[in-house]
């Protein structure tokens, strides 16, 4: 979507932080945009800035977790500016630390939690395309959809494992949907941010008090009222980043590229692993394979994903 100027961006989580950044980013380009996000007040001050900045900017109330609150904010979107053309799906929330600064490891989280952050960081995005892909279909132009995943999502740090399986599962979900999407003119992109400045500590620590409890959040010691890292990247360094992918149909976006070599190491590590078959002499059938394979992952000369599927 090389064109992105009147372009009407719909972006969840868009109040504070990347969603933010985003916003900035767009703005400049010159897309109208829809800050969606559950904290009215967060919402609105959010709106108000962006507006003084000069660009067109419209807030929407939205709970990712219902196909009830999509459908009434896509309408809410729509009336004001018509047709949305990207997707960003970008509100997430984390599953804490511990008031000692020590990780919360899974067998010490409550099944709570778990199901909050798989509602918004997962059932979110999954919602968010199930209103939106028909829409943008409908209208026969161009879309773009991106997935704010994380580092999380392609490396697994030991005491983040509620999040890091959130996050996994958004990679699959993305990369599984740009291959459904390629051939209706809808490009999906997963943006695999490293340490940004946000108030996702403190806006995640909102969600779990008003969810779960106030009493749950001291039970299970989470720390709140963080204050933002100043030695972390700029959102709006991410918004622009993730800009320059809609521009091309990026199919990753890595706004920190420091993290290839512990990437290199997850990969390494299942090479290591994959040894001689199970069964002596058995290899899956050829249509398996075929069926198996994500042609996303080859295209643009990304590398050759049928090689394997001959050699044996």
């Amino acid at each position: 979507m090389e064109q992105v100027e009147g372009k009407v961006a719909f972006i969840t989580g868009g109040a504070s932080g990347i969603g933010f950044g985003m916003a900035q980013a767009f703005g400049e380009a010159g897309m109208k945009l829809v800050i969606a996000d559950v904290h009215a007040e967060r919402r609105e001050t959010a709106v108000g800035a962006l507006s003084e900045s000069g660009f067109a900017c419209h807030g929407v109330d939205l709970d990712v977790r219902s196909a009830a609150s999509w459908k009434a904010a896509a309408d809410d979107a729509e009336a004001r500016f018509g047709a949305v053309d990207i997707l960003c799906n970008n509100a997430g929330v984390g599953q804490g630390r511990r008031t000692d600064g020590t990780r919360l490891l899974l067998e010490a989280t409550d099944e709570e939690l778990f199901r909050l952050v798989f509602d918004i960081n997962v059932m979110g995005p999954f919602l968010g395309v199930r209103t939106m892909v028909p829409r943008i279909v409908a209208r026969g132009a161009a879309g773009h959809i991106v997935n704010t995943g994380s580092m999380a999502g392609l490396i697994a740090p030991p005491g983040l494992a509620t999040y890091s399986a959130s996050k996994y599962a958004v990679t699959a979900l993305s990369e599984s949907l740009r291959a459904e999407l390629a051939a209706r003119n809808i490009g999906v992109s997963l943006l695999c941010p490293g340490g940004v400045q946000s108030s996702l500590d403190t806006t995640s620590a909102e969600r779990r008090n008003e969810q779960l409890g106030s009493g749950f959040d001291r039970e299970a010691g989470f720390l709140s009222n963080r204050p933002i890292n100043p030695e972390m990247m700029e959102p709006v360094s991410v918004g622009r980043r993730v800009l320059r992918a809609i521009r091309d149909n990026d199919f990753y976006i890595f706004s920190h590229p420091e993290y290839a070599g512990l990437i290199e190491e997850r990969y390494a590590a299942i090479r290591h692993d994959i040894g001689s078959s199970a069964q002596d002499g058995y290899v899956d059938p050829d249509w398996l394979l075929a069926a198996s394979r994500n042609p996303a992952y080859s295209e643009d000369g990304r590398g050759d994903a049928t090689a394997g599927l001959s050699a044996r």
